[in-house]
């Protein structure tokens, strides 16, 4: 299923941590230390096609994590997520 092949690719990727997972969206740190979400965000969409939304979206204190939505994203597209967050430079 969908939520066991996020958890499974975000655990390969490191420094990247899932804080919290339902059924279609997860809340997941970055591992960009003192970087704005919203920063993570932008590089993620234009380095690698990623989209996800910032933390600081969704309250203060915020900025260490991004909400990403994978209800839509079949296995194949899960399990390219290690490629593509890896050697991130935002």
């Amino acid at each position: 299923n969908r939520i066991a092949a996020f958890e499974s690719v975000v655990r390969a990727c490191e420094g990247w941590q899932i804080s919290s997972i339902g059924a279609y969206f997860a809340y997941v740190r970055h591992p960009f230390a003192g970087v704005a979400s919203d920063r993570v965000a932008e590089a993620l969409a234009r380095q690698r096609g990623v989209l996800g939304l910032p933390g600081s979206f969704f309250g203060p204190g915020q900025e260490g994590h991004l909400r990403f939505a994978f209800a839509n994203a079949d296995e194949a597209a899960i399990a390219s997520l290690p490629g593509r967050l890896g050697g991130l430079a935002p």
